[in-house]
């Protein structure tokens, strides 16, 4: 965790600090080897936040993209659920960056406990997923209602771990454009948009009114004036 609380202000670890878990309130201490980058670690050996993975260089690069109070945010369910999101935006848009595999259920009960949910994949994370997408995309065709969106098969390992999400899917291949997997694909058609990664950025720390919701309303009103995903492809 980048975080932790120190009397009573958030700090980043710093060697010799000690503090308290903004998740559970147990004791952490500061880890600042040259080995892993500078994290906060419970003193003893519990896990507070079973969603909680190892942070790696990936993930504070992108956390760092925010401003500090928009992350590791605690959420809590009515029930007393409770846990550690990685960014928050004004506008309520939960950002979870996953970099390891996650298993199906873990992924549901995400997206059902943060509803407004963003997921950030690694892209890079298996050595062939970068180019089998590529190849993919290149078998889509544009459409004329909206020439960015590509409407192809959901083949290959990166689309079979997310395809079934309910919320937006943004894979991360480490070049300038992101590539967002829109909630309505199937197991057999893929809606896929490549975002600037600056762009994306910009829109999710504006401080106008839901600026990615933008997005949202113009895929909705796209599917609208398609009945059919061979509709929209060309070439097929």
């Amino acid at each position: 965790m980048k975080f932790a609380l120190v009397n009573s202000q958030r700090e980043e670890a710093q060697s010799q600090l000690k503090g308290t878990c903004l998740g559970c309130g147990n004791p952490v201490v500061a880890k600042c080897g040259e080995q892993r980058i500078h994290h906060w670690a419970h003193k003893a050996k519990i896990q507070c936040d079973p969603w909680w993975e190892k942070e790696t260089e990936w993930h504070r690069s992108w956390k760092n993209q925010f401003p500090e109070d928009w992350q590791e945010i605690v959420h809590i369910a009515d029930d007393g659920e409770k846990h550690v999101a990685d960014v928050k935006t004004q506008d309520g848009w939960i950002i979870e960056f996953q970099h390891s595999y996650i298993a199906p259920e873990e992924r549901r009960s995400r997206e059902s406990f943060y509803k407004k949910l963003i997921w950030v994949v690694d892209g890079n994370r298996r050595a062939r997923d970068k180019t089998r997408f590529m190849q993919v995309v290149k078998q889509s065709g544009p459409n004329n209602l909206w020439p960015q969106l590509r409407v192809t098969f959901a083949e290959g390992a990166i689309f079979r771990d997310w395809i079934a999400s309910t919320v937006h899917v943004i894979y991360d291949f480490g070049v300038d454009d992101l590539w967002c997997l829109f909630p309505q694909s199937n197991e057999l058609w893929a809606y896929i948009l490549p975002i600037p990664r600056v762009e994306f950025i910009e829109r999710l720390r504006s401080s106008s009114l839901s600026p990615f919701d933008d997005v949202v309303r113009k895929f909705k009103l796209f599917l609208d004036n398609y009945k059919s995903p061979r509709h929209l492809v060309q070439g097929l």
